[in-house]
């Protein structure tokens, strides 16, 4: 014997529309993430998106994430831009499906646009360096006579 027949028959009806608003309410917001501006990680600054903690993890390492979250480039140029990491900044060599996984984040969530950062100039559009050190000053003087042939390596 039931001592809540009346409380049960009451109750279900609750429940159901409970369940129904609670399923309701979470496939609208799931709509609404996907229409709307992605989530942003509060402390990186990065857009959460899969694989997002493996790039946070493997890049935060030598920098700041707004290096990249700032920038926009294609896949193609996101890949060489890890190739002159490990050629020239000490990036150690990646594990192919971890590096699959940093080029496809940072191609879908940071592609080239209007807010991406300009190309670099290439050195004939460059205005003289202030700064340039006597070797460098050397080299490029001897460059000019050419005593220098144009194989041999950039001094920087």
């Amino acid at each position: 014997m039931n001592p809540f027949p009346s409380f049960q028959r009451r109750a279900l009806p609750l429940l159901v529309a409970v369940a129904g608003v609670s399923l309701l309410s979470s496939n609208f917001l799931t709509k609404a993430e996907e229409v709307g501006e992605p989530k942003i990680d509060p402390l990186s600054g990065m857009i959460i998106d899969d694989d997002w903690q493996i790039v946070q993890a493997m890049c935060s390492v030598c920098h700041s994430p707004k290096l990249f979250t700032n920038y926009g480039a294609t896949r193609q140029t996101w890949a060489s831009l890890i190739d002159w990491m490990q050629a020239k900044q000490g990036l150690w060599p990646l594990d192919p499906t971890i590096e699959d996984k940093i080029l496809t984040y940072l191609a879908k969530n940071y592609p080239p646009g209007e807010a991406s950062r300009r190309r670099n100039l290439s050195a004939d559009l460059r205005p003289p360096n202030p700064y340039i050190s006597a070797a460098k000053a050397e080299y490029e003087a001897k460059k000019e006579k050419g005593e220098i042939p144009e194989s041999a390596p950039v001094v920087e």
